[in-house]
């Protein structure tokens, strides 16, 4: 009798300890094969307050930017010996207010057709309760509508270009260890919208039904505290358009990609999640276009700066060649750039010219700086002030040319010249670094023995 009660109580607690493999829940302490991972991490109640960020960014504020309820990003990770797949699917809820040109309205007073055009997400990796580094999603080009709309897309990146402020080795280790992302934060985010731009509207009546996407170019928010000088040099974070990496997007519903062609993609619902297609062309900071015959307009969205960045880049060197000054100069929006001018104990003047990569790269959101530094020696020192003016070109904005004005402290040390200062304007710090080829000869002139 006990024997027969044994064995009914084991057949009860295998019964009770088994479930359809259908039922199994995921489970959420961690991976369980080493070297692979899920997750999701969220955003909420963002910003906290349209008005607030209305008052501090003034005019650089977006002319569209709903209040986001939540956004979501599940991933999903598989680490190898050099390289690591990554699959995302995103999605996003609107809030109850929407910020848009200049005012903040409640959703019933909103744009319709309010689509992300593309955003740049930062997150941190933490593997075994320890911080590791950042990592950055970003995707360049899309027209994701609120949820049940998603954007779902794979990368393979190498584990040296994973993190922005780790090793490969340390990005590789904590892959392995199970690493999971947390504390969403937002660098770059754009919205387009059905709503026609102050030029669309006088436009003739048969020349607005011919339009199908908006013309508008996208409105995009980056915090106005955004200051990275050398951040993006090396490693450089992944993108979706990253033509060193593969990537393989799958749209659904009203999610829109670029095809390999550069050009867009009819909106279209698909089967499944077997339909897949590969993606490639550029397309960042631009929102959804249909093909017009408007080709003044398609001109000016796809405004290159190459050409001016080299005007200003000779004009530097005819600088450096009479002045015999030359040296480095960058900022936080165009850290790559060329200072030259004329140099004396007493003071100088320089030129400066810089730019951002995307000039380089030939990728949109492209930014040229050109300006004239002053220094002089007010107080019998080698530390001398400074100021500038000049503008910067920035075809993205409203505005393509808006002024630079410069104050700063330049160390005039005779051979070379340190300056460093803020743009109060664009509200980014400054640097350069030139030599003096002529201290020598100047000395010479002003009676000192050349040494």
């Amino acid at each position: 009798m006990r024997r027969a009660l044994v064995l009914f109580a084991a057949v009860l607690l295998l019964m009770g300890g088994a479930r359809p493999v259908g039922a199994q829940q995921p489970d959420t302490t961690g991976p369980t094969v080493r070297g692979q991972g899920d997750g999701q991490v969220a955003l909420t109640d963002w910003p906290a307050s349209l008005s607030g960020l209305l008052d501090e960014m003034g005019r650089k504020a977006p002319y569209l930017l709903p209040k986001i309820d939540s956004l979501a990003l599940d991933y999903r990770y598989a680490a190898g010996d050099s390289t690591s797949q990554w699959s995302f699917v995103l999605g996003w809820q609107p809030g109850a207010r929407v910020l848009y040109e200049g005012e903040v309205l409640p959703g019933r007073r909103a744009p319709t057709g309010i689509r992300m055009a593309n955003v740049e997400l930062r997150a941190e990796v933490v593997a075994d309760g320890e911080y590791v580094g950042d990592l950055i999603v970003a995707v360049d080009s899309m027209a994701l509508a609120p949820i049940p709309s998603i954007y779902s897309f794979e990368v393979t990146v190498g584990h040296e270009r994973l993190l922005l402020d780790a090793s490969g080795a340390a990005a590789r280790r904590a892959l392995l260890e199970g690493a999971r992302l947390e504390n969403l934060v937002v660098e770059r985010m754009g919205f387009v919208s059905d709503a026609a731009s102050t030029s669309e509207r006088r436009r003739p009546p048969d020349a607005r039904e011919r339009r199908s996407e908006p013309r508008r170019g996208p409105s995009v928010y980056t915090p106005s505290t955004r200051i990275f000088i050398g951040w993006r040099m090396a490693p450089r974070p992944y993108y979706v358009d990253d033509r060193d990496g593969t990537r393989t997007v799958r749209p659904r519903r009203e999610t829109v990609g670029r095809g390999a062609t550069g050009q867009e993609e009819a909106p279209r619902r698909t089967a499944g999640r077997g339909d897949t297609e590969k993606s490639g062309g550029k397309a960042r900071g631009r929102g959804t276009r249909s093909s017009s015959d408007d080709d003044e307009d398609e001109d000016d969205d796809d405004t290159s700066l190459r050409l001016p960045a080299l005007g200003a880049a000779a004009a530097v060197g005819l600088v450096a060649y009479a002045g015999g000054t030359v040296g480095l100069y960058g900022r936080g929006d165009t850290p790559l750039g060329l200072a030259a001018g004329y140099t004396r104990p007493g003071g100088g003047i320089q030129l400066q010219a810089a730019v951002n990569g995307a000039v380089i790269e030939g990728d949109d959101g492209q930014k040229l700086t050109v300006k004239a530094l002053g220094f002089y020696d007010v107080f019998s020192s080698p530390i001398q002030p400074a100021a500038g003016l000049g503008v910067q070109v920035d075809p993205a904005r409203d505005r393509d040319v808006a002024p630079s004005v410069s104050l700063g402290l330049a160390g005039n040390f005779g051979r070379i010249v340190l300056f460093g200062g803020v743009d109060l304007v664009q509200e980014t710090p400054e640097i350069g670094l030139t030599y003096n080829f002529r201290h020598g000869r100047d000395r010479s002139t002003n009676g000192d023995p050349t040494p």
